[in-house]
């Protein structure tokens, strides 16, 4: 029986639909960035303005993006099958995030000790979770030199749940000595874990590529 004709046309779709437009990829990134700039403007009647608006764009944006693209990253250079992480399973895990992270938005700002755990809880099971998967396209990859890339991005999943629960002690209104303590914990666990590490990460493959050399 001759199947080629179908393979094609069949496999066209799946291809497109990959290419197309993805809701809980492309939006929540926009989003976060706009209530930030809302914040921004009307900073004088919201309550830690300054904490939110920092925390919409670094937890809120910038943490969706490195999700989503260093999943993309992961799938393009260590060429694995999409199967190991369908897109379903992508759009639950940018949903705990986004939910997370909403709930973590709502709770610090008035004072909601419980809401800022949960959501710290929902951000750190997202964030493991998405290292696990990053892991298992390390393991069903063959060996290659841009393996160190996904390292980097494992590393960086590591510090943020450790830097979630750093940021989620500041809630409990401990003494001054160790708010200011936790404080510096969180950040440079978060700004040098997290985004310095995948930033990293991404910069051993890409800026050798742009420089085109070995």
């Amino acid at each position: 029986m001759n199947t080629a004709p179908s393979s094609p046309t069949t496999k066209r779709p799946e291809r497109a639909q990959a290419r197309g437009r993805w809701a809980l990829r492309d939006y929540p990134g926009l989003w976060w960035m706009v209530l930030a700039v809302v914040v921004a403007l009307i900073h004088q009647w919201v309550p830690d303005a300054t904490w939110l608006m920092v925390h919409l764009v670094l937890l809120g944006a910038l943490t969706h993006s490195i999700f989503v693209w260093s999943t993309h990253f992961a799938q393009a250079l260590l060429k694995t099958h999409e199967s190991l992480d369908p897109r379903p399973r992508q759009s639950r895990r940018l949903a705990l995030l986004f939910v997370g992270t909403a709930i973590v938005m709502i709770g610090m700002p008035t004072a909601q000790w419980w809401l800022v755990v949960v959501g710290a809880v929902l951000v750190s099971t997202a964030v493991v979770w998405h290292g696990l998967m990053l892991w298992r396209r390390l393991r069903h990859a063959l060996p290659g030199r841009f393996r160190i890339t996904i390292r980097y991005y494992l590393l960086a999943a590591i510090c943020l749940p450790v830097g979630i629960a750093f940021g989620a002690a500041l809630a409990l209104g401990l003494s001054q000595t160790w708010h200011d303590r936790l404080l510096v914990a969180h950040m440079m666990t978060n700004l040098l874990g997290w985004v310095g590490l995948t930033v990293t990460g991404t910069l051993v493959t890409l800026w050798p590529t742009m420089l085109r050399t070995p």
